[in-house]
Formats: structure tokens, C-alpha cells, sequence
């Protein structure tokens, strides 16, 4: 989710400040984004200075400056909540690097990567699940809805790795095809000379 779409929702409620915007924002969230107060002020100047929001009143506490939305801003948060994700899956992620490096150097470490990734995913499951019940009982329900978005995708990922560590396992024990393709070395074998014929020479 970007930042900068979920100050703008927040403040399309009701002016706010940077603090009261990391709050609500984490909030929204269930608990699972943890917002740098810097990112949040950083982000307000980027708005600002696009024109979606606009200081309101004056400083109050500690300098503390409420801002609320524009109406170009709230074009940009409607068209933003309307716009289907068509981004697919990053193929760019750090495992699937790793692992293409892996399997050209051939050090026998991606099998090693994906049970350790495979454990993280594991883990990340347990703390789904935790979250998804802590959002039920509070009665969070677009937040349990997230929460069983990020396990669906979890399990897909648990299913792809456990589906390459099967494949690594057969390439192991597997004949390397790549010498069998390759066609036969004929070597020329040289005679050597006999005793007699070294005697005409």
C-alpha cells in the first residue's frame, strides 16, 4: 500500500497532523506497517508541494501543523481507490536473485535458501493467523479481510517453494543432460615409430 494514498484517505475524514496521521494510519493496518514519523512529514511536503494538500489553521502544540485535503487531491485518492492493481508478482524480489545466482554458479546453496526461506514463510503463517483472530474479535473486518489476502499468497509461495526443492532434489540425482547432448571427442592416436624404422631415419 503507498503512503501517500493512505494520508490522503485519512485526511479526506478530517484534518491531521504527521503524529495523528502515523497513528491512524498504523491503526488501519492492524499493526502490521510500523510508519516512520519522517516518512510521514517527507510525504506531506510531496503532497504539498503537488497541490493535493494544504496546511489548515495555525501551529498548535510543539508546532504542530494540521493539514486536510484539496480537491485535486481528492481526484487523485478517487482515482486511485478505482484503479484495478495490474502490477504483477516482482520478479525482481532478493530469493528469486539469489537464487538464479545459485543455480549458474552451482555451490549447491539453493536448496539451503529455499528450506530457510520456506522456514520464514512458515513462521510468517503463525503470525497471519494470530492477527486475523486479534481483527475478528475486535471486530476489524477490512482488516481481516487484508490479513487473509497476505495468507492466500503466503500459501502460494510455501506451495512454490516446497515444488522447487522437489525439483533441486531430482536435478541432484538426475544425469546431467547437458553431457549428453554434447557430441563424442574423437582423439587422433599418433603411432609411434619402431625400433627398425627409427634405424632408416
Amino acid at each position: 500500500m503507498s503512503l501517500k494514498y493512505g494520508i490522503l484517505g485519512l485526511l479526506a475524514e478530517q484534518p491531521l497532523h504527521g503524529y495523528e496521521v502515523k497513528s491512524r494510519f498504523e491503526e488501519l493496518l492492524g499493526g502490521t506497517w510500523e510508519v516512520n514519523i519522517g516518512q510521514v512529514y517527507a510525504t506531506f511536503q510531496r503532497l504539498e508541494r503537488d497541490e493535493l494538500i494544504e496546511a489548515v489553521g495555525e501551529r498548535g502544540d510543539r508546532g504542530k501543523l494540521a493539514y486536510r485535503l484539496t480537491e485535486a487531491g481528492r481526484r487523485s485518492l478517487d482515482e486511485w481507490l478505482e484503479a484495478p492493481e495490474a502490477e504483477p508478482q516482482q520478479l525482481r524480489e532478493e530469493v528469486y536473485v539469489k537464487l538464479l545466482l545459485g543455480n549458474r554458479i552451482g555451490n549447491g546453496s539453493m536448496e539451503r535458501l529455499l528450506s530457510r526461506q520456506r522456514s520464514i514463510h512458515v513462521q510468517r503463517l503463525n503470525d497471519l493467523a494470530e492477527l486475523v483472530d486479534r481483527a475478528s474479535r475486535e471486530n476489524q473486518r477490512g482488516v481481516a479481510l487484508m490479513l487473509r489476502g497476505a495468507i492466500l499468497h503466503t500459501e502460494a509461495d510455501l506451495k512454490w517453494l516446497d515444488e522447487s526443492i522437489k525439483d533441486i532434489q531430482t536435478w541432484a540425482t538426475a544425469p546431467d543432460r547437458r553431457r549428453d547432448m554434447s557430441p563424442p571427442i574423437e582423439l587422433s592416436v599418433v603411432s609411434r615409430p619402431s625400433k627398425a624404422e627409427r634405424s632408416e631415419l
